[in-house]
This record gives C-alpha cells, sequence and structure tokens, in this order.
C-alpha cells in the first residue's frame, strides 16, 4: 500500500512541478518574468535549508555537532568537496535550461522528452561502466523511445488547431 501511496505522491508532484513551472513561465502579465536562476537558486536553497534540518534533528538539535560535521564532511575533505563541484554544476545548468524548456514547448511534449534522461542514463551506465541490463530493461527504454517519437510527430492536419 504504501509503495502505491508513494508513487501517487511523486506523480502529483512532477506533475504538478512541471504545471506550475509551465504555467508561471507563460502567463502574460504586466512586467518582466521572474529569472529562470532566480528559481533555480532559491529552489537549491530551499534544499540546503531542509538538510541542514534533517541534520540538526539529527544530533538532537546540536548545533555543534551540526558544525562539527559540516567542518569535517566539507573543509576536511576539500578534494571530495571539488569531485562533487562538476555534477552540481551540470545539474545547476540543467535545472536553468528545463525552465528553457517549459517557456518553449507544451507541457505534455516537455514532459516525455524529459524522460529521455532515463534512456540516456542507461545509456552511459552501460557503455561507461560496463553494466549490463536485461530483456526486460531493454525492452522497457524501447518503449520509452517510441513514447517520445510518438510525441515529437504530429499529424499534418493537427497543425492549426489549438
Amino acid at each position: 500500500m504504501l509503495k502505491y501511496l508513494s508513487l501517487g505522491v511523486l506523480v502529483f508532484q512532477t506533475t504538478s512541478l512541471v504545471l506550475t513551472m509551465r504555467y508561471s513561465r507563460t502567463l502574460q502579465g504586466d512586467g518582466p518574468r521572474y529569472l529562470a536562476s532566480s528559481a533555480v537558486v532559491v529552489a537549491e536553497l530551499m534544499k540546503i535549508v531542509a538538510c541542514l534540518l534533517l541534520v540538526l534533528k539529527e544530533h538532537n538539535y546540536s548545533l555543534r555537532a551540526l558544525n562539527s560535521i559540516l567542518r569535517q564532511e566539507i573543509l576536511h575533505k576539500p578534494i571530495d568537496t571539488l569531485k562533487l563541484a562538476v555534477p552540481s554544476g551540470i545539474y545547476t545548468l540543467q535545472n536553468n535550461l528545463l525552465y528553457v524548456a517549459l517557456s518553449n514547448l507544451d507541457a505534455a511534449t516537455y514532459q516525455v522528452t524529459y524522460q529521455l534522461k532515463i534512456l540516456t542514463t542507461a545509456l552511459f551506465s552501460v557503455s561507461m561502466l560496463g553494466r549490463r541490463l536485461g530483456v526486460y530493461q531493454w525492452l522497457s527504454l524501447l518503449i520509452l523511445m517510441a513514447g517520445v517519437a510518438l510525441v515529437q510527430v504530429r499529424p499534418t492536419g493537427a497543425r492549426g488547431i489549438g
């Protein structure tokens, strides 16, 4: 039961996020639209605050313990911190590009095309990491790719509608 509830919440959250982002980026109003980069920075700051609060709660709300953990995990491991800078920079770029995509695509096309990240992740894990995928996994990726292709193809008569 919990897995179905989790799936439902995840679907609702993802769909509502895309629709809200799309609506806010295409809303015609007075003045300029908000900067996508500002939205990305605020979202990341909210994640940092949530993580800090969870670590704080885990250590009985001890600021001294939080300070010690942050110093130990960030300052005393500078190479590991720098290694995380590359994927986090790419992730930030990706989030900014998501706003650009939502500003220029309809929500359905965006959502289905965005699922190509699953395909590229699978292909990279096979080619770069040497992982093996099962028959059902390859079949799922083919179905995903077919679904993305079908959404991109529009009938010639439907271009003038809407």
